[in-house]
């Protein structure tokens, strides 16, 4: 089914269901302009040009029943390549009581209470990629039914599920490849056996702290790449072609977040479980093991965001080559492996996209360590606001800084001007992605 019959299905069902009700609906959206100029070693000056717009639709019987839409469009260029997109970005229908409620259609979910860092959050898939000065931008929204029950002010069951797997984008979509070799990587929705997730998540509330306990099963939201084939017929340029496919986790997590005057102290804990085993599948990551910690301070007119991740990756153990992508090969070094006896191409070639599943997920080693830092300030009642997003991996070297400045001369009226920059250690991600990443850029969006 397309994205056009949900959305005509659900607006359907929604006015079907609201007929005879006292009614409102509530109409909005934005139209944007803007560019990324690169500032990095890349091809295309300008990194993305592009318009877009979003329309949005809230309609209620402010009684028990709730539907909205969000409609996206967008024209221009992004690395090089046309965009004329129209998204379905969220399209769902509720029905609710004091007890209850009950949704269906595409839907934005996030599980999780910090900021930064973000391991429990197993339902909204993300366009890396996507060139926005608003990070939110690049959610993706999920085709999902959700269920949840409020016995007691104090507590609240959720239950998800949906029916295919919506990958997120990977950052390697705009990488230039090495001759001969071909990335197929999967969009939108996947229909499978095992493509579908389910999940459960219970919210505690009390007076001065929250807490969350959930569960998910079903296919990771960021594929993982595999080898498809490998002619080695001419050494000098083998065709190698790898897929990104899914795979099937479960996870258990933890969180929570309490008011300790003037903080806001955030912290959650996460087990992740490939349902396979890892020998022979090269896109399967191990098991691991992931904690954050953190903080919200709001002195005056700042707020000061920092968290602090952990990672320990279980049944670990040192990469026997270099990822695929990403290091200079060593062609005395592969003359001598080529030559030695019993000695596999395939199975190298395999091993070397491992290496870079394990590079992209941070399992090259066996402890992480990565801190984030975001600072905002609100100005000129609101019309001024100068930010920095700033994120280190202290064990991988990649960083991430991100300032930026709104102004907003009007009412609806907002000017927007940053800079996003990438680095990273020779063969890291981030030295991968630099040259398609670091971008200043300017937009000018109007709300209505």
């Amino acid at each position: 089914m397309t994205l056009r019959p949900i959305l005509i299905l659900t607006l359907t069902i929604l006015s079907l269901s609201l007929a005879g009700q006292e009614k409102s609906y509530t109409a909005g959206g934005f139209v944007r302009g803007g560019a990324f100029f690169s500032t990095g070693d890349y091809k295309h000056d300008i990194n993305a040009a592009f318009g877009d717009m979003a329309l949005t639709m809230t309609a209620t019987d402010n009684l028990n029943f709730k539907g909205f839409g969000d409609l996206r469009i967008r024209t221009g260029q992004q690395f090089g390549e046309n965009i004329n997109s129209l998204m379905v970005r969220e399209a769902w229908g509720m029905y609710y009581n004091s007890f209850m409620s009950i949704s269906a259609g595409k839907k934005i979910i996030k599980w999780g209470k910090t900021d930064i860092f973000t391991p429990l959050s197993r339902f909204n898939p993300v366009d890396y990629t996507f060139r926005t000065p608003d990070f939110e931008d690049g959610d993706m929204g999920n085709l999902l039914g959700e269920l949840t029950f409020t016995p007691a002010p104090f507590f609240r069951l959720s239950v998800v599920a949906t029916p295919f797997w919506n990958p997120s984008v990977l950052l390697i979509k705009p990488v230039s490849l090495p001759p001969g070799m071909e990335v197929w990587l999967p969009g939108e929705f996947r229909t499978g056996n095992g493509y579908h997730s389910w999940g459960v998540r219970g919210d505690f509330r009390f007076s001065s702290i929250d807490a969350g306990l959930q569960y998910y099963h079903g296919p990771e939201l960021m594929p993982g790449l595999t080898l498809i084939s490998a002619d080695y017929t001419n050494p000098l340029q083998p065709a190698i072609t790898v897929e990104g496919v899914p795979y099937i986790i479960s996870n258990t997590g933890f969180d929570f977040e309490a008011i300790i005057s003037p903080f806001v102290l955030r912290g959650a804990a996460s087990l992740t479980t490939p349902a396979k085993d890892k020998a022979g599948n090269e896109e399967v990551p191990f098991r691991q093991f992931e904690w954050v910690a953190g903080f919200d301070w709001t002195p005056g007119a700042l707020r000061l965001t920092a968290e602090y991740s952990g990672k320990k990756v279980l049944d670990f153990y040192e990469s026997p080559y270099d990822p695929i992508l990403g290091t200079e090969p060593d062609m005395q070094q592969l003359a001598e492996l080529f030559n030695t006896p019993g000695f596999d191409p395939v199975e190298f070639t395999r091993l070397q996209i491992e290496a870079f599943n394990r590079l992209y997920n941070n399992q090259l080693h066996e402890y992480y360590h990565s801190a984030g830092l975001r600072m905002e300030a609100d100005l000129l009642y609101g019309r001024l606001i100068p930010s920095v997003t700033t994120v280190f991996n202290f064990t991988s070297g990649d960083l991430v800084i991100r300032p930026a400045l709104k102004y907003k001369p009007a009412d609806g009226v907002t000017l927007s001007a940053g800079y996003e920059h990438y680095q990273g250690k020779k063969g890291g991600m981030y030295d991968i992605i630099d040259d398609f990443m670091k971008a200043a850029y300017f937009t000018v969006r109007i709300d209505f």
